[in-house]
């Protein structure tokens, strides 16, 4: 999966942000994405490789095993092992707020 600020622009990344229907359909896109296997759940493996892929795109380190394992556990609200689309949302949100930013 890739993310690039430098293909939104702020005012974009603002309108996805503020409208819960286009926000969903981001996040909806890059979970289908990230879920390789098509079970319906993000795992550690596949969790590694989207972080590792934002992290490139937004210029930030390639993330550890240890922080792979930090972001599933804050993002693993019920404790499953797995991120659902509704879990996945908050670290797509957290992504596009860091674009803001930097865009």
């Amino acid at each position: 999966m890739t993310i690039s600020a430098s293909i939104m622009s702020k005012q974009e990344i603002e309108a996805i942000l503020a409208n819960e229907q286009k926000l969903n359909e981001v996040v909806l896109a890059a979970f289908n994405a990230v879920d390789s296997d098509g079970s319906g759940f993000i795992d550690e493996p596949e969790l590694k490789t989207v972080m590792t892929g934002v992290a490139r795109d937004i210029g930030m380190p390639e993330p550890s095993d240890s922080d792979v394992r930090e972001v599933l556990r804050e993002l693993d609200v019920n404790k499953d092992g797995r991120i659902s689309v509704d879990e996945f949302k908050v670290l797509i949100r957290q992504v596009l707020e860091l674009m803001k930013e930097g865009a």
